[in-house]
């Protein structure tokens, strides 16, 4: 089974190959210009495991809630290879994908730096279980879900680390890197099992109305 991950969610963006228990990535904080990096990466990531993109048996892809640019970039890369070379695609979001790349024993609260002083945020208990679907909320909102004991993940555990502290949880390692090789580990199970989707019904999972509208400027 080979697969490839993308995530754009966040301003560190990923890829990652995986191929028979074998996993390559790539990953970079970015200000602007990422969907150039995106196809070298997945051929570099390809190449590094011993096969090229045709070769591909599915796509995974983090949907949202993000930035509104970065997740229709990853959609639209992820979408279009699948299309290219007729694989299924896995679509997964992107809290989600934070909390599963964490694993299990711990609560965890997944959450993303959503501007305008907000997170998008997400809650899930011990063993995975969503409790707190994914919204667009204050940061304090959001560290109200959660008992000490938990770990939090994603960008907003870096952003709001002393809110964090202070209710008694702690913040992964490497919180703010994109967790696309548990992503592509996980979408080859799926795609195992026939969990999967054709590529033209991935869209990106918005929680927030995008801060533009038609003719009033560019969209964040």
């Amino acid at each position: 089974m080979r697969v490839i991950a993308v995530d754009t969610a966040a301003p560190v963006l990923g890829v990652a190959a995986w191929s028979d228990g074998l996993s390559a990535s790539r990953s970079a904080r970015i200000v602007r210009g990422g969907e150039a990096l995106i196809a070298p990466w997945i051929t570099e990531v390809c190449a590094e495991l011993g096969f090229v993109p045709a070769d591909l048996d599915g796509v995974v892809v983090s949907t949202g809630p993000g930035a509104f640019t970065g997740l229709r970039v990853g959609v639209a890369a992820a979408s279009g290879l699948a299309v290219a070379v007729g694989a299924p695609v896995v679509a997964v979001g992107s809290l989600e994908a934070r909390a599963r790349a964490v694993g299990v024993g711990a609560p965890v609260l997944a959450w993303l730096d959503a501007r305008k002083g907000r997170a998008y945020a997400a809650a899930f208990d011990a063993h995975g279980a969503a409790v707190h679907a994914a919204a667009d909320v204050l940061p304090e909102v959001a560290i109200g879900w959660m008992a000490p004991g938990f770990v939090a993940v994603g960008e907003g555990a870096l952003v709001w680390r002393d809110l964090v502290l202070a209710a008694g949880g702690s913040v992964a390692v490497d919180a703010d890197l994109p967790p696309v090789r548990s992503m592509a580990a996980w979408g080859a199970e799926q795609i195992a099992s026939g969990a999967h989707g054709d590529a033209g019904a991935v869209a990106p999972r918005y929680v927030r109305a995008p801060d533009a509208v038609p003719g009033k400027g560019r969209l964040r």
